[in-house]
């Protein structure tokens, strides 16, 4: 468990690398990341916006939250749970490819929830610093050796040494030096100067073994009104809703859309929860647009402390009855997380009642154009959808929206408008039992929710309802990672489903479907392969469907592509019709690419001439070290591994390059890029850190 969590908010610089996110295991440093970087901490490093424990939404309640998380590293990993203003909560061992799940009580015992955040690190023989400074004392009598114990575990070795005292640094061969255990041994026999007898000297290391970054995926399922110790469901609950926690970059940011908000619209009531991530108070702006206008009819403000959450209801705040339209989150220079619940506690034509939805609220950075919905109905067992588009851009939206059958025929194509700041619908009703993606294509960014609902039908499944967040092109990720994933058995009737498609409009797709229960076990049907997943075409997982899977299965599953596969997105459906009224969730399904992570050691200040250590690390999308990969490394005017900058380096057997650099009167920012294409240009979209270094006498 963390002792502290220094949290270090940068707003006007590049990333600070991964070793700042991750020190000696007494210490951890939460950063929050511009959107400029695609390096591990940008993806795993998750953000939960709010988790409920024992509180009343919209009348409704009590809620309870429980957060599952999912190891998709292959080796165990030590999470870490911080509140949203980094004071640590707890820390949990998960096997690799293992799952946990945790209750809102246990996070936050009798206390109102809040935001999280939940940071993972590999246990076990690594060096949790791939570069370290010692002080050592010079002990008498010349020429003799000084010893270093080392803050590894056994095992690690040291492979750089560089040793300076002030802007002195004596180089390799006036002293030599050698490992025994964790014991490091500098030799200051050699014929040379060496440092003054009693006086102190520093050593920097590098070790062969950093620990790799922990790859991880969240959900977050919310029940109502008993609590739930591990995600099941019962006949004890009235509702259930759920969504995906997200990594910094997709969550975080000054200026956040929220898809949708109803004051008492049809008996809808939401409620934002707008959390703080920042290191000082916010004063934060909510902003409401109403549908169809788009025009500004209300402004709130509160001053958000640290880690706090406004808990903003829409009817409380005084929206009047059957206000429909979006909103806008905004305070500058402030990090805000937001999710929204919409509860339906009362319906205008009687039943049924007691439903309930929740979006997230996205950064308007990292919106786009162009939008993949994986599943939508139309009468499909008395399942229907409505998609709500909202335009964040500067002016007016045309919105095509095509929709294709599950063989990827296209069925139809509608256009919409959507004025400026405003919201259009296309609701799916009718007849003809269609299951069907869709592909929306904007002239203006646009922030997209998925509603699907089961107002008709009979017996206990009638009144459902689930919302998923219409997912932002581009993806090019090669693993999908979905973090829950139930079947029925003796603890309880939740089932899931995944729904996969195929956003290519010409390559077929082949994936591969593992089941890992909570131990990391791999279940049967592993490896599932799924081929000939047609252009814009699409499959569904079904738990009951899967008739190796065991009974009451509830762990993580994972989807690889084949080379060459069409590119897959996906939601992931949760249903128990034993809940009284509304037992459906929906959760966005995660991707996964390849990580970098940086390690710029002691710094970033040093003395002129002193020369220091950055290690690079390249793993592929489960953790797994990736060797001989090609970086490029610059930093204006230093000497980078005794060249000019910039210099290439390839990584080692273990996927990790030692880089040696220094300089004199300069402060520059060093970047490390993963040169994919093998160009040697760091293009964009290609992983790269950069952190600040500076030399002085």
């Amino acid at each position: 468990m963390p002792r502290r969590i220094r949290r270090t908010l940068l707003a006007m610089i590049l990333i600070v690398a991964s070793s700042l996110a991750w020190g000696l295991p007494v210490t951890a440093t939460w950063t929050a990341l511009t959107p400029v970087s695609s390096t591990w901490q940008v993806d795993d490093q998750i953000v939960v916006p709010y988790v409920p424990n024992n509180e009343t939404i919209a009348g409704t309640g009590p809620w309870h939250g429980v957060v599952q998380i999912a190891n998709a590293s292959q080796f165990p990993i030590a999470a870490d749970i911080a509140k949203a203003d980094g004071t640590p909560i707890t820390s949990v061992n998960i096997a690799g490819n293992g799952t946990t799940a945790i209750a809102a009580a246990a996070l936050f015992g009798s206390n109102p929830g809040g935001g999280l955040l939940i940071f993972g690190r590999e246990t076990g023989a690594c060096a949790s610093q791939a570069v370290q400074s010692y002080t050592v004392k010079r002990n008498a009598p010349i020429n003799s050796a000084d010893t270093v114990s080392l803050s590894v575990p056994a095992g690690i070795n040291v492979t750089n040494v560089s040793v300076s005292q002030g802007t002195t640094w004596y180089a390799p061969g006036v002293y030599n030096w050698n490992q025994v255990g964790t014991t490091l041994n500098v030799n200051w026999s050699p014929a040379g100067a060496e440092p003054a007898v009693n006086s102190n000297y520093q050593v920097i290391v590098a070790y062969d073994f950093p620990c790799r970054p922990a790859r991880l995926s969240v959900a977050v399922k919310l029940v109502a009104p008993a609590p739930s110790s591990n995600g099941r469901t019962s006949s004890s609950h009235l509702m259930v809703s759920g969504y995906s926690g997200l990594g910094q970059q997709q969550a975080l940011a000054n200026d956040l859309a929220v898809p949708i908000a109803q004051a008492d619209y049809n008996g809808w009531k939401t409620v934002l929860h707008i959390t703080n991530f920042g290191g000082s108070s916010c004063p934060a702006t909510a902003l409401f647009y109403q549908h169809p206008s788009g025009a500004q009819t209300h402004s709130l403000t509160q001053t958000i402390a640290a880690g706090g959450t406004w808990n903003l209801d829409l009817v409380g705040a005084g929206l009047p009855q059957n206000w429909l339209g979006t909103a806008r989150i905004q305070g500058p220079g402030c990090f805000l997380a937001a999710s929204v619940d919409r509860i339906k506690p009362s319906q205008p034509w009687g039943t049924p009642v007691n439903m309930a939805l929740t979006n997230l609220a996205l950064p308007c950075a990292v919106l786009s154009n162009t939008v993949y919905v994986p599943l939508v109905f139309q009468a499909y067992f008395d399942w229907n959808t409505g998609i709500a588009i909202t335009n964040v851009g500067g002016g007016p939206a045309t919105v095509t929206i095509d929709y294709y059958a599950p063989n990827g025929s296209l069925i139809t194509t509608k256009s919409l408008s959507v004025p400026q700041n405003g919201m259009n619908f296309d609701y799916l009703s009718g007849s003809g039992g269609q299951l069907a993606q869709a592909v929306l294509s904007s002239s203006q960014p646009v922030i997209v929710s998925v509603d699907a609902v089961k107002y008709t039908g009979g017996g206990q499944d009638v009144g459902q309802a689930l919302t998923s967040m219409g997912i932002n092109a581009p993806v090019t990720a090669p693993v999908l990672r979905v973090p829950l994933y139930q079947k029925a058995g003796v603890s309880g009737n939740d089932n899931s489903g995944v729904q996969l498609f195929n956003t290519s409009t010409t390559t077929a797709a082949t994936v591969t479907v593992e089941f890992y229960d909570a131990t990391g076990t791999a279940q049967p049907p592993s490896p599932l392969t799924l081929a000939g997943i047609a252009p814009r075409g699409a499959i569904t997982v079904y738990a009951p469907s899967q008739g190796t899977l065991p009974s009451d299965f509830q762990g993580q599953v994972r989807v690889t592509h084949a080379p060459g596969s069409g590119q897959m997105v996906a939601i992931t459906n949760n249903v128990n019709y034993d809940v009284q009224a509304d037992g459906s969730s929906a959760y966005n399904v995660g991707t996964a690419g390849r990580a970098l992570r940086v390690d710029y050691g002691p710094g970033p200040g040093f003395k002129n001439g002193v020369h220091t250590f950055i290690v690079a690390q390249t793993v592929d999308e489960n953790g797994v070290q990736m060797p001989a990969q090609q970086l490029i490394v610059t930093g204006p005017g230093l000497t980078i591994n005794g060249g000019p900058s910039p210099q290439t380096v390839t990584t080692t057997l273990f996927g990790v390059a030692t880089i040696e650099l220094w300089g004199t009167n300069t402060t520059v920012p060093v970047t490390v890029c993963w040169d994919l294409n093998l160009n040697t240009l760091c293009d964009p979209g290609e992983p790269q850190v950069s952190q600040s270094m500076s030399w002085a006498p």
